[in-house]
């Protein structure tokens, strides 16, 4: 079963997770951290979302203390300004357009027989069964579907969700895009769809979205965005474009992983 399945479908009441005492001590981390349990994880992203905003901050969640420390890694030579600059420079027209000719350039050599797409992934026909679309996860173990224990948030200090990428200097690695283009996508798809980035854990980004696509055509536009900017969710997920259509019509969330 592939990574992106094993996320899909989830919302199932939590089970008990076991070992569940909250460490004592927080991990090393330039923003200031919240412990929860992994249980409580979505409800009190909610809750500090609600309360921090007008303080000028929003929560997100980096996992448990293993990605904690790996984000803390990733944060070394960060430019949190000259990134958001970019990202000020950059339309999502323009990001989309450089990640598809990046993706003419990998296939030059060997395209596919068929491109019915023309993203290089499968076209596939719309699913008959309707989906139910992703559910926050970020806090639960992909081996075990079970909550983490403990899971921290990072309290950003910007009100916008979609800059939150800059301060975590997150991106620029194998297929994941440059930090600015995370930025200007989450950007546009806040604007379009009220989206927010509820976690940033690892290898993984997720988002909480209030206003989904609610017909095939705005899901058919928004899976071929989605394509361009993590062709992985098709590639080793959901196998053609057109069932991650269905995935993202009326889905209250997101989900990317970059191999």
């Amino acid at each position: 079963m592939s990574f992106w399945r094993r996320w899909l479908g989830r919302g199932a009441p939590d089970a008990e997770p076991e070992g569940a005492a909250p460490e004592p001590e927080l991990p090393a981390f330039p923003y200031p951290l919240v412990a929860v349990p992994g249980r409580d994880a979505v409800q009190e992203w909610l809750r500090l979302r609600e309360l921090w905003r007008p303080e000028g901050a929003c929560p997100v969640l980096l996992g448990p203390r293993e990605q904690v420390e790996s984000a803390r890694e990733g944060l070394a030579g960060a430019d949190v300004a000259a990134t958001l600059r970019a990202a000020a420079g950059l339309t999502a027209r323009e990001v989309l357009d450089r990640r598809l000719r990046e993706l003419e350039q990998d296939f030059a050599e060997d395209p596919p027989a068929e491109d019915e797409s023309g993203l290089f992934v499968p076209q596939g026909e719309w699913p008959a069964t309707p989906s139910r679309g992703h559910q926050l996860g970020a806090h639960r173990a992909i081996t075990t579907d079970r909550p983490y224990p403990v899971v921290y948030l990072a309290r950003i200090p910007t009100p916008h969700a979609y800059e939150i990428p800059a301060y975590l200097n997150y991106g620029a690695w194998n297929a994941c895009p440059a930090t600015e283009e995370h930025v200007a996508l989450h950007r546009h798809w806040h604007e379009r769809h009220g989206s927010e980035i509820y976690a940033v854990a690892g290898d993984v980004v997720e988002c909480w979205v209030p206003r989904p696509p609610e017909d095939r055509a705005g899901a058919e536009a928004l899976a071929r965005e989605q394509c361009l900017y993590c062709d992985d969710i098709v590639h080793q997920g959901t196998q053609t474009l057109l069932n991650l259509a269905a995935e993202l019509k009326d889905a209250p969330a997101w989900f990317f992983w970059w191999d």
